[in-house]
């Protein structure tokens, strides 16, 4: 006998449609500073889809994900491409950004009406945002080749219960995808880094140490740097949460004091 999967859901109440069918990525006015090479990069990840370039096919046939790619995934990932073209260091290949908050500038994140029915009743309730469309994301990304995201990487929080930031790298095939070819990645990679080395001289680093400077030593570098900072923000939230709770319900001098 075949055993019939349980759900709460009841027909009519629920929706399997995307809440943003049309995720999109805008560069923030911020962002000013920018290499030339990430502009040109970013631009090219918006002008095409990526997922229909010859190396995303060939990557595609390669992959352990043997599924055709529907609509909505692609618009995920095309959306997630753009934001990670954005943040990816020439150097090591790190994608500098969070992937909760390359969700929320993608247009990918979510807050259910449940969530948001918490919020409303209890001012110190802080919603939880769903990323799930942009991790499925990730998930197909990884499985073509075009980010590298290994499990040695990543780190437990034990004091949170739960995985601090992802830690993920770009591959080549991420910016053939976009029309970039390997040679002009490589090319980019070795000025970048020779401008880092300049910049640890100027610093006071001797010869030698800078030297002793290549990709392989700054990816240790910016992995440990990545895992610092996600138990910084981490503390960072939680004091923020605990401060909000004790002022609320108290008076401005209250507050004050």
């Amino acid at each position: 006998m075949v055993s019939q999967a349980v759900t709460a859901r009841v027909r009519g109440t629920h929706s399997t449609r995307v809440k943003n069918p049309h995720p999109t990525y805008v560069v923030p006015a911020t962002h000013k500073k920018r290499l030339a090479f990430i502009r040109q990069l970013v631009s090219r990840s918006q002008s095409r889809n990526v997922l229909l370039s010859d190396v995303a096919m060939l990557a595609h046939s390669w992959s352990s994900r043997k599924k055709r790619i529907y609509k909505d995934r692609a618009k995920a990932i095309r959306a997630l491409h753009t934001v990670f073209c954005e943040h990816v260091n020439l150097v090591t290949h790190q994608v500098e950004i969070s992937l909760r908050n390359a969700s929320d500038a993608a247009g990918l994140s979510t807050i259910s009406d449940a969530e948001q029915t918490k919020a409303a009743a209890n001012p110190d309730y802080v919603p939880v945002v769903s990323i799930s469309r942009a991790s499925r994301a990730l998930r197909d990304m990884v499985a073509l080749g075009w980010i590298r995201a290994d499990n040695e990487w990543q780190v437990w929080d034990s004091a949170e219960g739960a995985w601090t930031d992802k830690y993920f790298e770009a591959t080549d095939v991420f910016f053939v995808t976009a029309g970039v070819t390997a040679e002009t990645v490589h090319k980019q990679r070795e000025q970048r880094l020779g401008w880092y080395q300049q910049v640890a001289l100027e610093a006071g680093l001797s010869i030698e140490e800078v030297g002793r400077m290549s990709v392989s030593s700054l990816k240790a570098l910016r992995r440990q740097i990545w895992r610092q900072k996600a138990f910084e923000r981490r503390a960072t939230a939680q004091t923020r949460k605990k401060l909000h709770r004790a002022l609320h319900g108290k008076s401005r001098d209250e507050q004050r004091a």
